[in-house]
């Protein structure tokens, strides 16, 4: 079926899903009155159980989840970030968690009630995963995906499934089957990836608290871009069983399952649950860590201790993006907290490792997965290195460093393309020793409990800007590569009147000497960044914690949101910011 029909055919039964279940919901009683959506949609997970199990008038299962299927059904419209709709099942799911509460007067779980989306990998059963690839409809699993059966354990109910960018190398967000999902906050923009349709509906509060993954940023650039909150575990603390991969196999770089919400409370929670199992279900799954949730407490015999950066050594942070770290150093200082301004180990090097790694098999098992599909423009670097020879890439390299000056540029064009074995094996040990270097530098060296950093150098860009752009990602794959735990926060929005290109920051720009062909792309003449027309997009830092360490950046991010205060990300600002401004996006 060639590509375009199985578009319109899947959007047909999206639309068809949509109407039955609306006239479900008409059939079975009036709407959730207009006061009671605004509490539900401002309140996180652990509220909505507690209102549920306290009996709070108008509260129950049924209630919060016919709230959020209206939620999700307009995001969608607006958007475009759901996948798998799964409404009716969730819906009866609800009523009959709602008829065991009656009946024993007790909630299922942490999770009872709670809406919980989905990235379109994780494997429903009766549902299919289709990754956006049209080769995959009509192919329900068999059953669900480790996480998914904690997940409902819990009380959780899965209402949706999301969006995410063709092969999930991206962080843009298009597929054939599926088309482009838009930004929240400006649908000219991309809601970030791979896990960009979790980003979207997270960030405009239509759903509660959702699942994503992360291999080189893939929750923490969406939250980033599209105003939530995010933490990326270390690599086998969350079980990826049933989860479905573009590139089974690949561990040159682990990816990490890793929850996103509207608040720190809504990581821990889900954090909660997916720990708690991993005990039972590491003694038959690899790679997963039998370590159940520990209760950590900082210390407070002391101020706790932050480093942090700005620059990366490639390319500058925009002043928005300083402007977020800065303001998260003050706050933290204002607080009696300790904030030192360090140099850290290269990014850029890390992005080496990570294309050199991933890029061993020319990507071959990757865009196989695209069958008859056309392959996405933001693919140009897979595509590149599985069709160009050594000796072209070879000049260009050259052409970079010799002629534009660029060695950062360069040195990326040399890691890209096939390797043999004893290639990957010499790579792999470059990058132990980096990791080792920079896991040194933060915790021996200079003992911080966290580090604040830019989550990228810019805010959402528009649609298409991330092909020529996606080195941009090594803000987020230096910590894949060193396997932190990193949270993702958001701080601040984008303000014209402080955050344009200045010649004092330009000045400070260029005194790091990183790229002069990505500056040049995002910051020169008709460069990416525009403060003007990016007013008013979410900006946030990722807190930096050390391997296996979720419960203590979690506990960091209590401290860091605390220190910062109410600033339009709880849950229901969006909503409110919305119906403020009289814009529907």
């Amino acid at each position: 079926m060639h590509w375009k029909q199985a578009r319109a055919e899947k959007q047909a039964e999206q639309a068809e899903t949509l109407r039955n279940v609306r006239e479900l919901l008409h059939k079975e009683g009036p709407a959730v009155s207009a006061d009671l959506t605004a509490a539900i949609r401002s309140a996180d997970s652990a509220e909505i159980v507690q209102n549920i199990a306290a009996k709070k008038p108008g509260w129950t299962a049924t209630s919060v989840m016919r709230v959020y299927i209206e939620a999700a059904s307009q995001a969608h419209e607006r958007l475009n970030v759901l996948t798998e709709i799964m409404f009716l099942d969730a819906l009866k799911k609800a009523q009959s968690l709602d008829a065991e509460f009656e009946r024993t007067g007790k909630v299922t779980g942490p999770l009872h009630g709670v809406p919980v989306s989905l990235k379109d990998m994780l494997d429903v059963e009766g549902y299919d995963t289709t990754l956006g690839f049209t080769h995959k409809r009509n192919q329900p699993a068999a059953k669900d995906a480790s996480l998914v059966s904690l997940i409902r354990k819990a009380g959780g109910i899965p209402f949706v499934k999301s969006t995410v960018p063709q092969t999930m190398l991206s962080f843009e967000c298009s597929t054939a089957l599926f088309g482009v999902s838009n930004n929240p906050y400006d649908p000219r923009r991309t809601p970030g990836g791979s896990s960009g349709g979790e980003g979207g509906l997270i960030g405009s509060d239509s759903s509660v608290v959702g699942i994503g993954s992360d291999i080189g940023g893939s929750v923490r650039i969406p939250a980033h871009f599209s105003g939530c909150y995010a933490l990326k575990p270390s690599a086998g603390r969350f079980t990826n069983f049933g989860i479905q991969q573009c590139n089974p196999g690949f561990e040159g770089v682990k990816s990490a399952m890793g929850p996103m919400g509207r608040s720190v409370a809504d990581l821990e929670l889900m954090a909660r649950v997916a720990l708690d199992g991993a005990p039972q279900l590491a003694l038959t799954q690899t790679n997963l860590l039998p370590v159940p949730y520990r209760d950590v407490k900082l210390p407070t015999d002391r101020p706790l201790r932050f480093g942090y950066f700005l620059h990366d050594g490639f390319c500058a942070a925009s002043p928005a993006c300083e402007r977020a770290v800065m303001e998260t150093v003050e706050a933290l200082r204002k607080a009696g907290h300790e904030v030192i301004e360090f140099e850290p180990t290269p990014a850029a090097e890390s992005l080496e490792y990570f294309i050199a790694l991933a890029s061993a098999g020319r990507y071959e098992i990757l865009l196989s997965f695209l069958k008859n599909d056309p392959a996405e423009a933001f693919l140009s670097m897979a595509t590149s290195s599985s069709r160009s020879h050594n000796f072209s890439r070879w000049l260009t390299s050259l052409y970079c460093r010799y002629v534009v000056g660029d060695e950062h540029a360069a040195r990326l064009l040399d890691a890209n393309g096939g390797k043999s074995v004893n290639d990957v094996q010499r790579w792999m040990d470059k990058r132990n020793q980096y990791v080792f270097k920079t896991r040194q530098l933060l915790w021996e060296e200079h003992a911080f409990d966290a580090v604040i950093c830019p989550t990228q150098a810019t805010p959402a860009l528009k649609h298409g800007e991330t092909k020529e752009n996606g080195a941009l990602i090594m803000r987020t794959v230096q910590w894949n590569i060193v396997d932190s735990t990193v949270g993702q926060i958001p701080v601040t929005f984008v303000d014209p009147a402080r955050d344009g290109l200045s010649d004092e920051w330009h000045e400070r720009r260029r005194a790091h000497h990183g790229s002069k062909i990505f500056e040049e792309r995002v910051y020169g003449p008709g460069g990416v960044y525009d403060a003007q027309d990016m007013a008013g997009l979410p900006v946030g830092v990722q807190v930096v914690g050390r391997q296996w360490d979720e419960e203590r950046v979690i506990e960091l991010m209590k401290v860091v949101d605390e220190a910062l205060g109410p600033r339009g990300f709880a849950p229901g600002d969006f909503v409110k910011r919305e119906a403020a401004s009289r814009k529907i996006y």
